[in-house]
């Protein structure tokens, strides 16, 4: 009897210490643009080529938000950001967007257009690969562009407008993680 209260009490604890090990011990969160850039993720997921390296002083209606939390058996990373472009900046970001490629094992790979999958046209760089998504959306009349990074995320637990996510979002994400399956990676998987 005695036995199998503390055998109990150990898995009641296990229970609630559990999802906060899962976490990992580096936790961090921000939304001040001012912070923007700062972020942990490592380079063996993705070189975030589709963020600009400085968001432009001009930029307007500017959002911005990062989550990184890296886990002791998966990472997990949200990094969103969305302004409004001059007309000349937009076109360079525009440009800049279209013409990115990443030479790895693989060859070189380019970023795709994606005219269907997403709210606005996109360039993609990662579609879903290793349940990571990197892309951005253009809004054209408007001279918007909205940037998005996820990693290991489940859709409820996205802290941007979900309507700015692929409808292929974790699609299959059981039968991904048993089968092996995955989908494109501009960085032809992981980095060495």
């Amino acid at each position: 009897m005695g036995l199998s209260i503390v055998f109990m009490l150990i898995l009641m604890a296990a229970a609630f210490v559990l999802p906060y090990l899962l976490r990992g011990n580096l936790r961090e969160s921000a939304n001040d643009i001012s912070k923007y850039g700062q972020w942990s993720l490592p380079d063996k997921y993705s070189r975030l080529l589709v963020f600009p390296e400085q968001v432009p002083s001009s930029a307007e209606n500017v959002q911005y938000f990062y989550k990184f939390e890296n886990g002791w058996t998966r990472p997990m990373c949200q990094i969103f950001l969305s302004c409004t472009l001059s007309e000349e900046e937009y076109e360079t970001e525009k440009n800049r967007l279209a013409g990115l490629s990443f030479e790895s094992e693989a060859g070189v790979l380019t970023v795709r257009e994606d005219g269907e999958s997403f709210s606005h046209p996109a360039y993609t760089a990662i579609e879903g690969y290793d349940f990571c998504y990197e892309y951005a959306l253009l809004d054209e009349p408007w001279r918007h562009i909205v940037y998005v990074y996820t990693m290991n995320t489940i859709k409820q637990d996205i802290k941007f407008d979900k309507s700015y996510l692929p409808d292929y979002y974790m699609e299959g994400f059981e039968e991904l993680s048993y089968s092996g399956l995955d989908r494109f990676t501009i960085y032809g998987g992981y980095a060495p």
